[in-house]
């Protein structure tokens, strides 16, 4: 039993933490740089006497700017922070590539994850977003991910209930970046008012559990709280969230090949994808994306070879319905699917 144990354990990957990356990235950069140095100069003893003084420079630059007063919480500095090349939707990508860096490793080796997962948007980032899918999308496939990693870690859940990831707007969160953590059952740092994106009206559907408050009345707007359930925030009125939108199983029906997927966001192709197609050449590694907006699917060409709907080229994003055939290329023998929308 002891050994069943010890080799359960050994089988946990544990992700690698944002701090343990930046490290990495820190001596990465510190190595090339030496690397540099030592080539122009010829000399490794002046390659190392230069980086130590390019890193003293850069050690005192910045003990002057903290003395200025200039910190990480300056405009400026925040301005450096910011990922202004990056929407919405590139920073929900790399997020959703990084939601096991809130697991929790015990003492004894046991990887946890939290049940209730806190992502953290710029508000013109969520903005963008929320222009694209509604908001319960997002939620939905961000904690469809979130399962799919605990389960590839082989964590377990901290908690009884169900997973849930909170996407929330934080005023802190520079463009460009996002933030998580643990969730909590209400944000101190959240922005109730910064898009009338993220609000929702508060009708019959809202059950209140405490007296209202001037702003919770019928017709007036309400913060969602990051809980589907009850939520209570500061001692304000408790509402109950509407649940996420349902979104339609979308599956890709290929010869004996079947893939689906609910996840807005999904690529289909042959490689390292989530809808993942017969291994042919003329099928690219990322061939199509499917988004679910608008309460519909739609389908994006993302291959070299070209995407057919129905026969016609895909260009842009062109909707899909039940029974559609979707020809990976645009030679009349490439590989054929048939969708199927549940």
């Amino acid at each position: 039993m002891t050994e069943g144990r010890e080799a359960a354990r050994r089988q946990v990957r544990t992700p690698l933490r944002q701090r343990s990356r930046r490290r990495w990235a820190i001596a990465g950069g510190v190595a090339a740089c030496w690397v540099v140095l030592e080539v122009v100069t010829g000399s490794a003893f002046s390659a190392t006497v230069l980086l130590v003084v390019i890193a003293g420079l850069g050690a005192g630059c910045a003990a002057g700017l903290r003395a200025l007063g200039i910190t990480r919480d300056h405009p400026w500095i925040r301005r450096l922070a910011s990922r202004p090349w990056r929407d919405g939707q590139d920073v929900l990508k790399v997020a959703m590539r990084h939601l096991s860096d809130v697991f929790v490793v015990t003492p004894s080796g046991l990887l946890l994850a939290p049940n209730i997962v806190e992502l953290q948007l710029n508000p013109d980032d969520l903005s963008s977003l929320c222009e694209r899918m509604e908001l319960g999308v997002i939620k939905a496939s961000m904690t469809e991910v979130y399962d799919e990693q605990v389960a590839a870690h082989g964590a377990r859940f901290a908690g009884s209930g169900r997973a849930d990831v909170q996407v929330i707007a934080a005023g802190s969160v520079p463009p460009g970046r996002y933030r998580l953590r643990q969730g909590d059952l209400a944000s101190n740092d959240a922005q109730p008012d910064v898009a009338d994106a993220w609000y929702a009206d508060a009708g019959p559907e809202f059950a209140y559990s405490a007296p209202q408050p001037g702003y919770a009345g019928p017709g007036s707007r309400v913060w969602q709280g990051p809980d589907s359930g009850l939520t209570v925030a500061g001692g304000m009125a408790t509402i109950r969230e509407e649940s996420p939108a349902s979104v339609p199983v979308l599956r890709l029906v290929t010869g004996s090949s079947v893939a689906q997927t609910t996840m807005s966001g999904a690529r289909a192709g042959r490689g390292s994808v989530e809808l993942v197609l017969p291994d042919v050449l003329t099928v690219s590694r990322e061939h199509a994306r499917f988004t679910f907006s608008d309460g519909r699917w739609w389908i994006t060409n993302q291959g070299r070879n070209g995407l057919t709907l129905n026969g016609a080229p895909v260009a842009g994003e062109q909707p899909l319905s039940d029974g559609d055939a979707i020809r990976w290329g645009t030679r009349p023998d490439a590989l054929l699917s048939r969708v199927e929308i549940s």
